[in-house]
């Protein structure tokens, strides 16, 4: 058994309780990466850890990708397009805290489309336009 310090990026850091005893770590193994004892596939429950963990993978990947299409058919945004209506007052809250390409999602999940034509094209515009979107379904972020 041994005592490993969780990296404090990972969704799992506590900062009460920033170790964590792991019985079968492999001997040969210097390096212990959290992902890897900590998949997505753990943090089920709570379903807060589990889109900030999918949305942080998705955003560090594809920060130089200029491909809509690759951005929006990632993995990582897959699964919480796949997490379904739940998620949306957490895309809201991060589009409103730092704009990133959530429309595809918004539409996917919500099935409309508040963003105008002259909008196109203008991130904080859309934003603004999904934002207002919530606030008039009353939704809370």
């Amino acid at each position: 058994m041994r005592l490993v310090m969780i990296p404090q990026e990972h969704p799992a850091w506590d900062e009460e309780h920033p170790y964590i005893y792991i019985t079968d770590v492999p001997p040969n193994r210097d390096k212990i990466r959290a992902h890897w004892w900590f998949p997505i596939s753990r943090l089920r429950g709570n379903l807060y850890l589990e889109f900030h963990s999918l949305a942080r993978s998705w955003q560090q990947e594809m920060s130089f990708s200029s491909s809509p299409t690759e951005i929006a058919m990632h993995p990582a945004y897959q699964r919480i397009i796949g997490m379904g209506p739940v998620v949306i007052p957490l895309i809201l809250h991060e589009l409103e805290t730092e704009p990133h390409l959530w429309f595809w999602a918004l539409k996917t999940i919500t099935g409309e489309d508040p963003i105008k034509p002259e909008q196109r094209g203008k991130i904080q515009e859309m934003a603004q336009a999904w934002l207002q979107w919530g606030k008039e379904h009353d939704y809370q972020w």
